[in-house]
């Protein structure tokens, strides 16, 4: 399973479609076996980030998404193309991660 978290400064972003990277987590048995960053190359757009950047960690192979925020558009796509969507109540990317293994992360429905 691969997750992916939208960070900035080392942080989760609070913006999804405009944040400055995306990480790449790989989860085997409940354990993180790889991690990669990508920068995402939809930031600057002036329309349509959200589902441009949903795209771009949809084309990753990405099962699941932990987000603070996510726009209608953006969590459409992600929802279309099967990838779930998590509600992080910290910034932390370390504790997202362990929320998320712990399987006490919400869903956003």
């Amino acid at each position: 399973m691969k997750i992916a978290l939208p960070i900035e400064n080392n942080e989760l972003s609070q913006h999804f479609g405009r944040c400055e990277k995306f990480m790449i987590v790989e989860i085997e048995n409940g354990e993180i076996k790889g991690k990669e960053i990508i920068e995402n190359t939809a930031r600057e757009g002036r329309e349509g980030v959200g589902t441009t950047s949903a795209s771009l960690i949809a084309d990753k192979g990405v099962d699941a998404i932990i987000v603070q925020n996510i726009g209608p558009k953006a969590y459409n796509v992600l929802k279309q193309l099967g990838i779930e969507i998590y509600k992080a109540n910290s910034t932390s990317i370390d504790e997202c991660i362990k929320l998320f293994l712990e399987k006490k992360l919400e869903k956003f429905e």
